[in-house]
């Protein structure tokens, strides 16, 4: 029986690039950090020889990030769309994302469009929104919500 959620994974090309993304862009902070291999390891993935590099990330709020580089079997080209099945992204809450759009851009953070916004019935925004992707493709979402 489920009892609450763990972490989202997102597999990566470059494990310290990507770390460095997370915690400097978007101010995560490093959590453990170890590599994984062996019997264990090959029967939860179903790789034989199955060695991995990983780190968890968190915000302090319960729900982690775990970033896999794959260094046996490598990982192949990232050619995942939004609405591509099995796509996947993870949403953060935001506050004042005009600015935080604004400023993560300037670190190199690739957004599709900026945020945009929906009204409810008395005209007033009631959410704002928008895309990303870290340096690997993986989908990022953003919220702000009124």
């Amino acid at each position: 029986m489920l009892k609450s959620f763990f972490h989202t994974g997102f597999v990566v090309k470059d494990i310290d690039k990507s770390a460095k993304f997370y915690t400097e862009v978007l101010g995560m902070r490093m959590g453990e950090r170890f590599e994984r291999q062996g019997a264990f390891v090959e029967q939860v993935l179903a790789f034989p020889g199955a060695h991995i590099d990983r780190a968890m990330l968190d915000k302090g709020e319960g729900h982690k990030l775990e970033l896999v580089q794959y260094l046996s079997p490598a990982s192949g080209t990232p050619q995942v769309n939004r609405n591509d099945l099995g796509a996947a992204h993870l949403a953060f809450f935001v506050e004042d994302l005009d600015r935080f759009y604004a400023e993560t851009s300037e670190k190199g953070l690739r957004f599709n469009n900026p945020p945009s916004s929906q009204l409810n019935v008395q005209g007033k925004v009631s959410i704002k929104a928008c895309y990303a992707q870290d340096p690997d493709g993986n989908w990022l979402e953003f919220v702000e919500v009124f």
